[in-house]
């Protein structure tokens, strides 16, 4: 008997998954825009959807640089590629300008992966101590 419920839950949950993957909006990415700002001595990538605020991504000054202070993206923006997409255009940035993007010392794991993915794009480089640095 228990093993029935157990299915009839874990059917009900992957059927509720896929429901909301597939209601989940393509984000058409020719609408973005981004807008920067300095704010407390922040560097502030603001990132907008179609005049909707998409969430911030925060840069401290570190060296001559610029190190990742905090980034946020609204849930329904994430899993589509965006926040990559992001921190692309911020590190192709900082490169016209000689500066570097450094990741912040603590990362999510979401966040880390977002890293792993800009080295295998060779866009960053890890560092000793589980950080990384962009390569442009």
């Amino acid at each position: 008997m228990q093993v029935f419920i157990i299915k009839l839950i874990m059917k009900d949950f992957i059927k509720n998954k896929l429901k909301e993957n597939l209601e989940k909006e393509k984000i058409d990415t020719s609408k973005i825009k981004i807008k920067t700002a300095v704010v407390n001595n922040l560097f502030v990538f603001l990132p907008f959807y179609d005049g909707e605020r998409m969430g911030a991504f925060r840069l401290r000054p570190f060296n001559n640089d610029y190190k990742v202070f905090e980034t946020i993206l609204y849930d329904r923006f994430k899993g589509q590629g965006i926040g990559k997409g992001i921190y692309r255009f911020i590190i192709k940035k900082l490169a016209t300008e000689g500066k570097k993007l450094y990741s912040d010392d603590k990362q999510s794991q979401e966040a880390h992966n977002v890293w792993l993915s800009l080295v295998k794009n060779n866009l960053a480089t890890p560092l000793d101590n589980e950080t990384f640095v962009s390569s442009l």
